[in-house]
């Protein structure tokens, strides 16, 4: 692989919402016209970290450009959202003002590829097909949504997925108005990029579709502004490996490019199934280019998590974040969950594919993101849930939100606030950002800003009080994203540090997993808890005292930990085992974002969530793999 208007102004811990200002962008929704290019204005002094920083960003966002939140309104552009990820107010879609309190460090806006057609002509008021009845439905659609997203979804399961024909009967046409999309979007994160103080990278999002609204989905994410000149997308390909192997073919030097699976929870278990979708075999070929490409997954967003799923596969009793299905009951059932649609399950399937001598198809980097169809990057503050706040103010309204159901996501009150992405990187430029990403020294929360460091290898147990203790970790051992290349024992070094806008710590957990012949297994340690509780003879300390409040969503977590660390070493360790080992941080509870919702309209919550969540984050693996 080739490398409505509020009538006050609010603070939020993550959001501000205040007066409107104008939008930037073209208020009909258009396209903005190709800016002109110019050369780059000279490079600032770039400060760089030696032992590298904790950058978070937003990997997993959509604008006007996306045909799905067009169709629901949103007329909000790329250049805004940059401009929200780095801090400025917008008027989001649903008529909100809003303002991130802390700006992001890096982004990623990833709109549909294959919608680029379409929102190129039918936004296009100069485009000969602009008054078609076709763009005509797109900017005003005349049948519910509900109606026209199962309509679309019925024909978007085909692989290569048909383009419209009413649009594209003539396919130059419709290849002629994508280009022009994908080059703005390249220009917008070049207008918006600042070496040393916000990095804006270029992607879009690969959305294939299976029956049952299911979905293969991969963000797709370069290091520079040398990239394909198409977006490749499932209009293009038969399958998973066809797409992967069209991607590496069309990235030459100086393209380096990384993909990043999402919502393998709503894949009906094919996103790690042993065959791809059509049920073709993969080729030695085809595993060593994903294991090239594939480098992280997004294992939680506002669809859910992927990490693990309680009593489905190798799964803990704190698999019990963002669950949306239930367990599958039968081949060939869909809307539900199987052992391959989970990260954990994954990473045991790679490495038992490794112990055969066979390319890892599934070693896999964890980061968060949102996937907001809302062009807010980086809004996770589950107090006014941006896709829903503007329902808060009336109770009517709020009813028909917790009672919902999004067509393909299903009900609304399921869904979360979204994740976050973390980099430890050398500074805050594309290619320090990206190579942070590709070396999987990353981790993700589920919305928060805390901080993990995780490194194993030749490390003394009191590395956490040295003065020296970065140095010598990078030195001496592995950061997260690692292989272990010594057959030593190692000792594993775990640290977390709380965002203080945030809940306060739990614990940090270590996850192993491991295989023996054809049998896998896993195993779940807490290595250190807060509130003075040791582990027993279990491996688990006890649940932590920290409450909440749910009528008011004050939180009592005062026994908690603003930070944790510790050193921790695996008594059944092999050398010749190959296993992989993460770290879970898990925040005391806080509300969900339903709770702060119906408190705020002045509604029940809804009975079949729970009231409170308890916010966590994962590091990456670092793998053992003799």
């Amino acid at each position: 692989m080739k490398r409505l208007r509020w009538l006050a102004c609010v603070l939020a811990v993550g959001l501000v919402a205040c007066e409107p200002t104008p939008s930037r962008d073209a208020a009909n929704g258009d396209p903005p016209a190709l800016p002109e290019e110019t050369l780059p204005a000279e490079t600032p002094s770039v400060e760089r970290f030696p032992h590298r920083e904790a950058f978070f960003g937003d990997l997993h966002v959509h604008t006007s450009f996306s045909t799905d939140a067009f169709f629901y309104g949103n007329r909000v552009g790329p250049r805004d959202a940059w401009r929200f990820a780095r801090g400025e107010a917008v008027r989001l879609p649903t008529g909100i003002v809003a303002q991130l309190a802390v700006p992001l460090d890096f982004a990623a806006i990833t709109d549909h590829a294959e919608g680029f057609d379409r929102i190129g002509i039918c936004t296009d008021p100069d485009h000969a097909l602009y008054g078609s009845p076709t763009c005509e439905e797109t900017r005003n659609p005349k049948e519910t949504l509900d109606a026209f997203f199962a309509r679309v979804l019925t024909r978007a399961i085909e692989w290569p997925r048909p383009r419209s024909p009413a649009l594209c009967a003539d396919l130059d046409v419709c290849v002629d108005a994508a280009r022009p999309m994908w080059r703005r979007t390249q220009l917008a994160a070049d207008e918006f990029d600042r070496p040393g103080e916000f990095t804006a990278l270029i992607g879009y999002e690969f959305t294939g579709l299976v029956t049952g609204a299911g979905m293969l989905h991969r963000n797709v994410l370069f290091r520079n502004a040398h990239v394909t000149e198409h977006a490749i997308s499932a209009v293009d390909v038969v399958n998973q490996a066809d797409f992967l192997r069209r991607l590496d073919a069309a990235c030459e030097l100086p393209c380096e490019v990384l993909t990043i699976p999402h919502n393998t929870n709503y894949s009906w278990g094919l996103a790690f199934a042993p065959t791809d979708l059509d049920g073709s075999e993969y080729t030695d070929a085809d595993l060593e280019r994903r294991a090239g490409i594939d480098r992280l997954a997004e294992v939680t967003q506002r669809k859910g998590s992927s990490e693990c799923q309680i009593g489905v596969g190798a799964a803990d009793e704190d698999c019990d974040l963002g669950l949306i299905f239930p367990p599958c009951a039968a081949d060939g059932e869909t809307r539900c969950v199987r052992e391959t649609s989970f990260v954990r399950d994954a990473l045991l399937d790679g490495i038992a594919l490794k112990s055969q001598r066979r390319a890892n198809p599934f070693k896999l980097g964890m980061i968060g993101s949102t996937d907001t169809h809302q062009s807010d990057p980086g809004n996770t503050d589950a107090r006014r849930h941006s896709r829903f706040a503007h329902a808060m103010e009336s109770p009517e309204s709020a009813r028909e939100v917790l009672a919902g159901t999004h067509p393909a996501a299903g009900p609304w009150r399921r869904l979360s606030e979204g994740g976050l992405a973390g980099v430890w990187a050398e500074a805050n430029t594309r290619e320090d950002i990206f190579d942070a990403l590709w070396r999987r020294e990353a981790f993700g929360t589920s919305g928060s800003r805390l901080r993990i460091r995780f490194f194993a290898g030749d490390l003394p147990a009191d590395i956490g009080a040295r003065d020296d203790a970065l140095e010598m970790a990078y030195a001496r051992g592995v950061p997260m994203g690692g292989d272990l290349e010594s057959a030593a024992p190692p000792t594993f070094w775990v640290w977390a540090a709380q965002d203080p806008a945030a809940a306060t710590l739990d614990r940090i957990q270590v996850i192993k997993g491991w295989v023996e012949g054809d049998a896998h297994h896993h195993r779940l340690w807490d290595v250190v808890c807060s509130a003075g509780r040791v582990p027993g003879e279990d491996g688990r300390c006890l649940p932590s005292p920290a409450t909440v409040d749910t009528a008011t969503c004050d939180r009592h977590d005062g026994v908690g930990a603003a930070e944790l660390e510790a050193t921790f070493t695996d008594p059944a360790f092999q050398p010749d085992q190959h296993a992989f080992y993460y770290v879970r941080v898990m925040e005391n509870p806080s509300c969900r974002w339903t709770t702060w919702f119906a408190n705020g309209a002045g509604v029940p919550p809804p009975d079949d969530v729970p009231l409170t969540v308890r916010n966590r984050g994962w590091s990456s693996p670092i793998w053992r793999e003799p």
